[in-house]
Order: structure tokens, then C-alpha cells, then sequence
């Protein structure tokens, strides 16, 4: 074993240390290739809703690309909306139809969704478009920004789902940023959640809030294969997924 390659499997057994696998309430998230995008509803780690089914909650969502003369068409299959259209840097997604729940622990509330989906890194921090934002902070690898209604959101929980499936929460700082540590090579998840007390009613129905839930989804090219170092189901559903083994949470990870 040459020192690289050991050096590289102890630093990635420190980190996946650092992650630990959770289960979390659903959201909306975008995925991509060259040529062709998704819209998935679920929990990328754990579970992705089909049609017919809980993927038929998500009623209507717009999708567009800044800078596309036209939004782009999302048609409903069996395991997530086909997105089609003129795919720029950034796409995005929002579906503001979902009905008002009344869910233990968190009341009556009008459920909000966005995603975006960006190529990154970036030279510029792109604007934020929805009410409730996650942007890649431009020039920067490991800096991403979190908006509600146009301005920085501090104290916001930011979920952080790695291609090998684990998972890590951090906090964004005064000015919106939270700084990542995103060692391996594939897909990353970043969401939030925003209860905005607003009160409201929405097809006959009254809720106390809204609550606002946004994820990004960004693409590491290097780094660390994630293979081995945790389940990877969600980036490698077309083949069988390694067990996952039993986290080890250290001081300043959250075990969830």
C-alpha cells in the first residue's frame, strides 16, 4: 500500500466517523446528467416516492432555468418527474400546491418545496429565486449560503447528505454562509427547513404557518470514492449497496 492510498483510506474512515445515518420527512430534490434532469420526492438516503403513490402528493411543480427563453416540462412517471427543456447552470423547482397538514409536534401548516439543482463550484454566487434558498457561495468549494425572502438566514439548521448516504447538521453563521466539509467524489444534498408563523388558509383550509423546506444538490467531480465507506444507495441504486456500518458519532457530529 502506497502512504497516498493510505493515507487516503484513514482520512476517509475519520470522516465517515463524522456522518451518521438519519431518516428525515420528505422533500423535494433535483438530480442530473448531461443531457436529462429528475425531480425526486422522499428522502434521497432513504426513500424515493413512486406513482402511483406519495409521488402523486406533489401536484404541479414549475420548473425553469434562469436564462431559458421557457420553463421546462416536468411529466410525472413511476419513480419521478422527467424534466425537459433547456437545462442551463442552475435548475430549479418549486411546488406551492401541497395541501395543509396538521403533523404531531409541529401544528397546522402549509408545506412549501424547492429545489435547485447547480453546477458548481462557481465564479459567482447565483441570486436567490425562491422564498426559502440554498446557494453554492461563488469561488468557493466549501461556502454555501442560506436565503429566506431575499435576505442571509442565520441560526438555520442545514442537513448535509453525502454520497455514501451519511449524514451531518450544521448551522449557518450571522450572514447566511455555512461552511462544508465534502471529502468524497459524487452527490451532495444540502436541506433546510423554515417554519415561517404566518397564518393562512389554502383550499378551504386554515394552518397557523408556513413551512418553508429547500434542498441543493451539487456534484463533486474529485475526491474520496465513497464506495465502502457507507451505504450509497441513493447514488448507486442500480447496484447492490454495501451495508452500511454502524456510526461512530464524535464530539461535534449530531447523531440523528
Amino acid at each position: 500500500m502506497t502512504m497516498q492510498s493510505a493515507t487516503t483510506k484513514l482520512l476517509a474512515a475519520g470522516l465517515t466517523a463524522c456522518f451518521c445515518l438519519t431518516a428525515n420527512a420528505h422533500y423535494i430534490w433535483i438530480e442530473r446528467d448531461a443531457k436529462s434532469a429528475r425531480l425526486y420526492f422522499g428522502e434521497v438516503a432513504e426513500v424515493r416516492e413512486r406513482s402511483p403513490g406519495r409521488l402523486d402528493e406533489i401536484r404541479a411543480p414549475e420548473v425553469w432555468s434562469p436564462g431559458s427563453v421557457a420553463p421546462l416540462a416536468a411529466v410525472r412517471g413511476k419513480a419521478y418527474f422527467a424534466i425537459a427543456g433547456e437545462l442551463k447552470n442552475q435548475v430549479l423547482a418549486r411546488e406551492t400546491g401541497y395541501e395543509v397538514k396538521n403533523w404531531s409536534g409541529i401544528g397546522v401548516v402549509k408545506p412549501m418545496f424547492y429545489a435547485r439543482h447547480s453546477v458548481w463550484p462557481l465564479d459567482a454566487t447565483p441570486a436567490a429565486r425562491h422564498l426559502l434558498d440554498i446557494v453554492p457561495v461563488g469561488r468557493r468549494r466549501d461556502t454555501f449560503q442560506v436565503f429566506f425572502d431575499g435576505k442571509p438566514l442565520p441560526k438555520a439548521k442545514v442537513n448535509l447528505y453525502a454520497p455514501n448516504d451519511w449524514m451531518q447538521d450544521h448551522q449557518t453563521g450571522a450572514d447566511g454562509t455555512v461552511k462544508l466539509l465534502l471529502p468524497w467524489r459524487g452527490q451532495y444534498v444540502l436541506e433546510v427547513i423554515h417554519k415561517e408563523e404566518r397564518a393562512g388558509e389554502f383550499e378551504g383550509r386554515k394552518f397557523d404557518a408556513f413551512r418553508h423546506r429547500a434542498a441543493l444538490t451539487v456534484v463533486k467531480s474529485g475526491g474520496i470514492p465513497p464506495k465502502g465507506t457507507g451505504g450509497g444507495a441513493s447514488r448507486h441504486a442500480h447496484e447492490p449497496a454495501a451495508p452500511a456500518p454502524k456510526p461512530a458519532v464524535l464530539p461535534g457530529a449530531s447523531a440523528r
